[in-house]
This record gives structure tokens, sequence and C-alpha cells, in this order.
């Protein structure tokens, strides 16, 4: 069994008028071209995370053309809530009698599939993370500045999914042990590698990345981010305290999900 990772498809394939396209030329016809590296690469005993923005549907019956699509991949596809995925339902006992057979959802919990358990949720802006210098902006960038009530605002978010983070932990322990560990974030749980006092590059701790060191995971996958400085790629993900980082952006991955394990 190996484990792959894709997140943000943004699929739109009953959902007129959300192509990416217009976010540049590299997102032409991108669900055809994810398909055929999908399928030339991941096994029927594979899994695959997904952590989030897979449809840009409004509601279940709208995500069905886009749900069947990660279906007809290969693979277990475990699936977590991304901030654009205003289909997902409230009850994760309707979502999960909605989805396919292949595939899976998290929210604030744990699955074992094989060897390899799973935890995930979907996080939110980390109060001490940014990636806003990385971001390679078409126009005018946006301001990274907040205004007062906004920050708050999001805090209690974060707050929120912090603690959904932390049963998913706990109920990914419970499984008992594994060959491997995963969890599964939409958001980045981590900022970009820094220089340290030697000059090597290094991620910056927090409160999270001590959460997943000591819990024993020893990968964490996130996505959310897209059009970074590929001139930057060193600062993007890595290890750091024995857990490995990795941003799986489809344009980050070329569109192609990329091997974890």
């Amino acid at each position: 069994m190996a484990v792959f990772a894709l997140s943000d498809p943004h699929l739109a394939l009953s959902t007129p008028g959300k192509s990416m396209d217009r976010f540049g030329p590299h997102w032409v016809d991108h669900p055809r071209r994810m398909a055929e590296a999908w399928d030339a690469c991941v096994r029927p005993e594979d899994i695959v995370a997904v952590p989030g923005d897979i449809s840009w549907a409004r509601d279940l019956e709208g995500a069905r053309a886009d749900l069947d699509w990660l279906h007809a991949r290969p693979g277990t596809k475990v699936l977590v809530k991304g901030n654009h995925e205003h289909w997902w339902p409230a009850s994760m006992a309707k979502l999960r009698a909605a989805l396919p057979p292949s595939c899976v959802a998290l929210s604030g919990d744990a699955l074992r599939v094989g060897d390899v358990v799973v935890c995930g949720t979907r996080l939110w802006d980390v109060p001490c993370v940014s990636w806003h210098d990385l971001v390679v902006w078409q126009g005018e960038p946006i301001s990274a500045e907040v205004s007062e009530a906004d920050a708050a605002a999001a805090l209690r978010v974060y707050e929120r999914e912090r603690a959904r983070l932390d049963r998913a932990l706990a109920a990914a322990a419970a499984l008992g042990s594994s060959a491997l560990r995963l969890a599964l974030l939409h958001y980045p749980p981590v900022g970009p590698a820094r220089p340290g006092p030697g000059g090597q590059l290094a991620l910056p701790r927090n409160e999270l990345t001590a959460r997943f060191t000591a819990a024993g995971i020893g990968q964490v996958i996130f996505g959310h981010l897209h059009a970074l400085d590929r001139a930057r790629a060193a600062e993007v993900g890595g290890l750091l305290d024995g857990v490995r980082y990795h941003l799986a952006s489809v344009d980050w991955i070329d569109f192609a999900p990329v091997r974890i394990a």
C-alpha cells in the first residue's frame, strides 16, 4: 500500500462559471490532466489524501459529478473539508451516506486503512503562520493586514478548529500503533522555513507542530496555498522534530498525486 496526496482539485464538472482556467494557463483542462496522472500512478490498494477544496458545488447534488470523478480514480480517497466546500453538509452522517464507496471523510476524527492511521480536520488560519510573502500575486497584492474585529473572529474559528484537531489526534491514538500516522489539514499548520542561527533553513515551531510531534504523527499533509514562488521551494514544507510537512495543492505538485509513503 502506498500513500499519495493531492489537495485543492477545485473541480466544477457540473458547476457553470467556476472553471479554474481564469487563474492561468496551467489550470486549463486540469481535471483531465489530473485524472491521467492519477490513473497512471495510483493502484486500487493505495490511499490518496485529498485535504479540501474538492468541489465548487453549492450542495451535495451539485457535487455529485465531482465526487464521481474522485470515485472513478484508483485508491481509497480520504477527504477533509476546505474553505470553499459549500456543498459539504453540516451532518457528517449525511455526508458519509452520500459519498461514493471509495471515498471517506474526516472532521475532527480518525480512521485506519490497513496499517495506516489517518486523522484530520479543516483547521483555519493559524495566528503565527503567514505565507503572504511567498505568493506570486497577479496584479495588486492582497494586504496581509486585518482589522481587529476580523482578527478576533478568525481567532475564534481557529480555536474551534484547534479543538477539533485535538480530538482527531486523540482518535488517532485510540486506534493503536501503526506503521504510519498521517494528519490531513486544509489550512497550513506551519509557516515557511526560515534561516536559523547557522543560516540553514528550518521550519518554525508552534503549538500545532508540538502537538504533531507529541502524537507521533509521521506526515502532515495540507493544501489551501496557491501561486507560490517556485524559486522559494526550499522554504515549503520539510522535516521538523520528526514530522514531515507536505504542501499538496495541485498547482504546486504539477496536477499529479505526489507519493508521501
